[in-house]
C-alpha cells in the first residue's frame, strides 16, 4: 500500500506539480507524506462512529456550475478490496461557495492557492490558507465550503479514498 501511495505521488508531481516553486513543492510533498500517513491510518479505523457504512440518497453531483472539479487520477486498490484512491483538483472562482453536501469516503483537502472557508460538523468554521490540510470522514456533513476571497481564485487537491464507483458528492437534502 505504502509503495502504492508513493507511485501515485511520483506520478502526480512528475505530471502536474512541476510548474509550482520549489519551496511550495517541498512543502507539498512533506503534507503529501502527512496525507499518506493519515490515509493509510484512517484505512485501519472502520470502527470509527463516521465510518458506517453509507446510505447513498443520491448517486449525481449536483455542483454548482461555477466551480470546476477535476479528477487527476483514480487508483483501484487491491487492499483494502473494493477501494479507490481518487486524487482531483477543486478550483473555486471569487466568491464561489458550494450547497451543503457530504463525502462517501475519507477526504483530505490540501489548499494549493487562495482562501478557503470550510466547516465540517462539529467544526467551528475555519479560513484555511495555501499549505493547509484538513480531513473529513466518510458522510461527515460539510456545512460550509468556498472560496474567502471575493476578488482571487481558490484551489484544493484533495485525496479521496472510498468504495470504488461511487460518487464524488452527495447533496444535502
Amino acid at each position: 500500500m505504502i509503495r502504492l501511495c508513493c507511485q501515485i505521488i511520483e506520478v502526480f508531481i512528475k505530471d502536474h506539480l512541476t510548474p509550482l516553486r520549489k519551496t511550495h513543492l517541498r512543502v507539498l510533498m512533506k503534507r503529501t507524506v502527512l496525507f499518506l500517513a493519515i490515509l493509510l491510518a484512517s484505512v485501519g479505523c472502520a470502527n470509527h462512529p463516521m465510518d458506517k457504512p453509507a446510505t447513498l440518497t443520491s448517486t449525481t453531483p449536483t455542483d454548482p456550475p461555477a466551480k470546476k472539479i477535476s479528477v487527476l487520477f483514480t487508483q483501484a486498490l487491491s487492499d483494502p478490496a473494493g477501494k479507490e484512491v481518487r486524487i482531483l483538483t477543486v478550483d473555486y472562482p471569487p466568491g464561489v461557495t458550494s450547497a451543503a453536501h457530504r463525502h462517501p469516503g475519507s477526504i483530505f483537502a490540501y489548499v494549493l492557492e487562495g482562501d478557503v472557508l470550510c466547516q465540517v460538523e462539529g467544526q467551528p468554521l475555519k479560513t484555511y490558507h495555501v499549505g493547509d490540510i484538513w480531513y473529513e470522514y466518510p458522510q461527515q456533513l460539510h456545512q460550509v465550503s468556498g472560496n474567502a476571497s471575493s476578488t482571487k481564485p481558490a484551489k484544493l487537491l484533495v485525496f479521496f479514498l472510498t468504495e470504488a464507483g461511487k460518487p464524488i458528492v452527495l447533496p444535502e437534502k
